[in-house]
């Protein structure tokens, strides 16, 4: 191992932890190498990769983690309260067809004869 060499990057496998985007930019990586970080104090990945040359500049990734449910997962408390709230609304949409076919009908019994 190069111990003189602040450039020099073991091989590895996995991600390197980070407190900041900054950091992430500012960690050092060899030439021709990759690096990818993982943010500890907000979801994000970065990768940070040099080229080969001195003169190439590094090029930097930013990517935000979004957790996917899965279909075999259990329904969430708040996935029951959606669908309590779709079907409040569908019995308050039913109330009101109800209520203007009601209107409608005494309409036509008072000899009023207008459709609504």
């Amino acid at each position: 191992m190069n111990q003189f060499n602040p450039y020099y990057q073991p091989q590895q496998s996995g991600f390197v932890s980070v407190r900041s985007e900054q950091e992430a930019r500012n960690y050092p990586v060899a030439y021709g190498n990759s690096v990818t970080f993982k943010d500890e104090t907000s979801p994000y990945i970065y990768t940070k990769t040099m080229g080969f040359s001195q003169l190439d500049r590094p090029v930097f990734e930013k990517f935000k983690i979004v957790r996917e449910e899965s279909f075999d997962e259990p329904k969430k408390e708040n996935q029951v309260e959606d669908l309590q709230e779709q079907i409040n609304s569908l019995w308050k949409e039913i109330n009101y067809l109800k209520e203007r076919k009601g209107r409608r009908n005494d309409n036509e019994s008072n000899g009023n004869g207008k459709s609504v």
